[in-house]
């Protein structure tokens, strides 16, 4: 990427596609803006890409570690740079052990990269629907900011399908985020939450709590075991 032009870069980076056809795809969008940045602020920039800001970033994980604390063995799905360990540190949050699956190659390496040295803490490329994960192998699960992209024909059913998955890995349940439908103009796939509450709740036995304030376009929803 480095013959491409700094203004290019900028381009590429900030593009926002509307979905994808596989997951594989997806991981493959990602090895390529993760190669667009370089030097020592590139992880802070890719991070904004996702979260907007800092700031965002760590409400999202206050909302969903009010939800569910992360205590015990906790799952991260779509681990991206793994920041919500930085974040548990920072709550002083008593991880027994954490464990970050992405579909994105370089997004692994540089969180293995930048966590080498927490015995505690493992990175895997892996895609849930083609390597489902045991079933109870861990307490918690997060899925931040990680399901707001259409994937497939059925992008709902592909959600529902990665959630189940997380959701049977986990003794305790999984907290996820996702769009309201109708607050933010250009947003592609988003779901009504009480609908995909209620949904959830008949196909996986699960509790759903909701965290919507009515404004934000993003909500977050618990799934608990019973």
């Amino acid at each position: 990427m480095r013959w491409v032009p700094k203004r290019w870069k900028k381009r590429m980076a900030l593009f926002t596609p509307r979905g994808f056809p596989d997951v594989r795809s997806c991981g493959a969008f990602y090895d390529a803006r993760a190669g667009l940045f370089r030097g020592d602020a590139a992880d802070e920039q890719m991070m904004a890409l996702e979260y907007g800001s800092v700031g965002g970033q760590q409400k999202l994980f206050a909302r969903a570690t009010a939800l569910l604390p992360p205590v015990g063995k906790i799952l991260d799905v779509g681990c991206g740079l793994g920041h919500l360990v930085d974040y548990a540190d920072c709550q002083s949050f008593p991880l027994d052990s954490y464990h970050g699956v992405d579909v994105s190659q370089a997004m692994i390496d540089r969180a293995q990269q930048r966590l080498a040295e927490r015995s505690e803490v493992s990175f895997e490329l892996r895609d849930v629907l083609t390597q489902p994960l045991e079933p109870e192998t861990f307490d918690v699960s997060y899925i931040i900011s990680v399901l707001g992209y259409a994937i497939g024909d059925d992008p709902l059913q592909t959600m529902i399908r990665i959630l189940a998955n997380a959701y049977e890995a986990c003794t305790t349940g999984v907290v996820f985020t996702h769009l309201v439908t109708g607050r933010k103009p250009g947003l592609v796939f988003t779901t009504d939450p009480s609908k995909l509450s209620a949904r959830l709740e008949q196909e996986l036995g699960c509790r759903a709590v909701i965290d919507d304030d009515g404004k934000d376009f993003t909500y977050l929803m618990a799934l608990l075991h019973p």
